[in-house]
């Protein structure tokens, strides 16, 4: 009995792996053609990687959508970037929780919302974040003490949201 269950633990975990190789080399090609200038396919394999739930695939495919590279008509997906930002965030990715918090605070792609801003910022600076501690004092100063209050609490309530995986 212990040898059958060692044996079905030994193939889920080969299978795990040939699962993350292929998914490495998914984006590695996509790279590989976003260098090459081949955007609109680069954008593509991110989505699909991305779409499985590869964090930096996700991260990337936000990226391009924030800039246009990639999109038809070569102008910025800022909606589908918030909700590409939103999901590498919760997946675990600093940055993109940052450039998350930043769409929050500018209002692109999504209401202008500074307690929300501040607040992923601060989740991001608890997380060691030198630079999203420096944006969220910097955001801190044009906000009122009842907004900085319910900042507070809004991390509580957000930060296991964006405890990654």
């Amino acid at each position: 009995m212990r040898q059958a269950v060692m044996r079905v633990l030994i193939s889920v975990a080969a299978l795990a792996l040939m699962g993350m190789g292929v998914a490495n080399a998914d984006i590695s090609e996509a790279e590989k053609l976003y260098a090459a200038g081949d955007h609109e396919a680069a954008l593509e394999q991110y989505v699909a990687i991305g779409g499985e739930g590869d964090i930096e695939a996700t991260y990337r495919a936000a990226q391009m959508f924030e800039s246009g590279e990639g999109t038809v008509d070569g102008e910025p997906r800022l909606e589908r970037a918030f909700r590409w930002y939103q999901t590498a965030a919760r997946g675990g990715h600093l940055v993109a929780l940052k450039k998350l918090a930043l769409m929050f605070a500018d209002g692109r792609g999504i209401d202008e919302d500074k307690v929300q801003a501040w607040a992923l910022l601060n989740i991001a600076a608890q997380r060691g974040d030198a630079e999203a501690a420096g944006m969220r004092d910097q955001l801190g100063n044009d906000m009122r003490p009842g907004q900085l209050a319910a900042g507070e609490r809004r991390t509580q309530k957000l930060a296991p949201k964006y405890e990654g995986s």
